[in-house]
């Protein structure tokens, strides 16, 4: 199945830099292997993740100046504020990292490990300091780094995005999250307007979450309420940007963004010459490469891989997808009886057999909507919290009996809807065995299935009882905690204890020890209120043609997370 990502800060169907999560559609075991298209397996703690990166490596000089990149996108739009909860997709975040990467990961990159570091671009250095129990952090910025409109990148920036992120959720922002930012005490300047020292009201880690992946820096003209909240919905204000590549057009109905150099870009300039990302559905992406107008495509379905399999010029490149979920309820429309019945309820194997059948990728079931099963923090919370659960049980101690093949209560059927998005026939097959797994349960499943290009404007509305979507998964847990169970950003929904263990873990500096105190907020959270559970992490498999340098399965080295990629992505010689 397709895998829809939500960066929470950033949203996936199916996807964020730093501990940030993108919301995503759906789509670690023992040794991984990428050199083969043919089969590869996921990795678990300790095993060497470099296997699971394939991106036909090449320095600049072996590159040629000039070229196009074209790819399509499931959906693209209409909001471009990936900040804001409507915008906030990995696709979006994909095509802006071009032409804005300090609106989507701020003053920090991060490498193929997931090792965070200053963007020189925007940022000379970032720097903490602890005295008396009081947090520091002093910030050089860029000099040379401006918005388009000539605005400069330093303190009046950070210091509306502070008002922005800090406090956006109290003045009607509709904000994925505020992260760090609610904790900054003062932004002052250090000596000039590029040197700048923010003191927080306590400590805070990991520091590369402020002014982060998933939140970003925003021009000061962004922080009114009616602008970010509206302001992007089919526009992407190139003025405000900020990036190597500047939007060249963008056709609102048909639903292309094309971008070229930004000749008032300070930095080192890209080869490619002209970028293109259009939206479309998944059969049509894959008819496109074949025919030769698209450059890539994925491919992380059976029906994908065997479409395009085969292209002559072009090879299969394949590792492993920073992605985590599978069953994302609303619990705005499900009762909690009723999520916590449908997690006991799901057959976790035949579902990822039905996902991975004939890719030859294999994973052990993932456990964690927070961190990939290789990572040295991962915990399997998910079985560790269902693990006494059966679905019958639930249901009838809420008050349901059983009446012929579903449980009822007050005459109505124990019932929810699974939204699916786009056409792939294994998407539809998820939902299948979805809805005959709960009807064993005597639970009453039906699918509505929507357009890929619906996924943002359904999810971001809440307006789903259940779909097979999750997050962008970073090297630490510490923000997406808090941006997946904290009640702040849930509506309400959660408890003062977790969000109290919640405000803790931030002010512990210790890595090892700040992330085992989030697998237990995760742990709490899925026992009590069951509202996101994982099915897969899955493969990340791209086509490409076989002159294509710098591009494919990257883990946190992809664009969104390490913009100067695109300062080196293109054509070999």
């Amino acid at each position: 199945m397709k895998n829809f990502i939500f960066n929470r800060r950033t949203l996936l169907a199916g996807t964020a830099i730093g501990s940030v999560g993108l919301l995503a559609a759906c789509g670690g075991g023992n040794s991984g292997n990428t050199s083969s298209a043919a089969s590869a397996s996921a990795l678990g703690v300790g095993e060497d993740i470099a296997k699971l990166i394939s991106v036909n490596p090449k320095e600049r000089a072996d590159l040629k100046e000039g070229g196009e990149f074209r790819f399509a996108l499931k959906s693209l739009g209409p909001d471009f504020n990936v900040a804001n909860q409507n915008g906030n997709t990995h696709d979006n975040a994909l095509a802006l990292s071009a032409v804005s990467p300090i609106n989507v990961s701020g003053l920090w990159q991060t490498d193929f490990e997931g090792k965070a570091s200053p963007n020189p671009n925007f940022c000379e250095s970032f720097q903490e300091e602890v005295s008396g129990g009081v947090q520091t952090l002093r910030i050089k910025l860029n000099s040379k780094a401006k918005f388009n409109d000539g605005t400069p990148i330093d303190i009046k920036a950070l210091q509306a995005t502070a008002e922005i992120l800090g406090k956006g959720l109290d003045n009607g922002f509709n904000l994925v999250d505020s992260g760090p930012h609610s904790l900054i005490e003062s932004i002052e300047e250090d000596g000039d307007a590029f040197a700048v020292k923010v003191t927080m009201k306590e400590p805070y880690y990991p520091i590369s979450d402020v002014f982060g992946y998933g939140f970003g820096v925003f021009h000061p003209e962004v922080n009114n309420k009616e602008t970010f909240n509206n302001g992007f919905v089919d526009k992407l204000h190139p003025e405000w940007q900020a990036g190597p590549f500047k939007v060249d057009s963008w056709n609102s109905s048909e639903k292309v963004l094309a971008m070229v150099p930004n000749d008032k870009w300070w930095g080192e300039k890209p080869l490619l010459e002209h970028v293109t990302y259009r939206q479309m559905e998944t059969a049509a992406q894959r008819a496109s490469f074949k025919n030769g107008e698209l450059d890539a495509v994925e491919a992380r379905t059976l029906t994908a891989y065997k479409d395009i399999e085969g292209t002559q010029g072009a090879e299969i490149r394949r590792g492993q997808r920073l992605f985590a979920g599978g069953l994302n309820m609303s619990s705005f429309r499900l009762p909690v009886e009723m999520r916590k019945a449908i997690f006991a309820a799901v057959d976790r194997d035949a579902m990822a057999k039905v996902k991975f059948n004939g890719l030859n990728w294999t994973e052990q079931m993932p456990g964690s909507m927070m961190l990939m099963p290789f990572s040295e923090y991962y915990q399997d919370n998910f079985a560790e919290a269902t693990k006494d659960w059966e679905a019958g049980k639930i249901l009838e101690e809420a008050g349901y009996k059983k009446d012929g093949d579903f449980y009822k209560k007050d005459g109505k059927n124990a019932k929810f809807t699974v939204t699916t998005f786009g056409d792939d026939p294994v998407d539809s097959a998820l939902a299948q065995t979805l809805v005959q797994q709960m009807k064993t349960a005597g639970i009453e499943c039906v699918i509505d299935n929507q357009p890929d290009a619906n996924f943002g404007t359904v999810v971001g509305n809440k307006d789903f009882d259940l779909t097979f979507s999750g997050y962008t998964v970073g090297p630490d847990a510490t923000t997406v905690a808090k941006q997946y169970y904290h009640s702040a950003n849930n509506k309400g929904q959660g408890s003062k204890e977790i969000d109290k263990l919640i405000e803790e873990a931030g002010k512990i500096q210790d890595d090892k020890e700040r992330n085992k105190k989030c697998n237990e907020i995760e742990k709490k959270h899925m026992e009590e209120f069951a509202m996101m559970g994982t099915l897969f992490n899955g493969p990340e498999i791209f086509m490409a043609k076989n002159e294509l340098a710098n591009f494919g399965a990257a883990l946190f080295g992809d664009v969104n997370q390490a913009p100067n990629t695109w300062l080196k992505r293109g054509w070999t010689k």
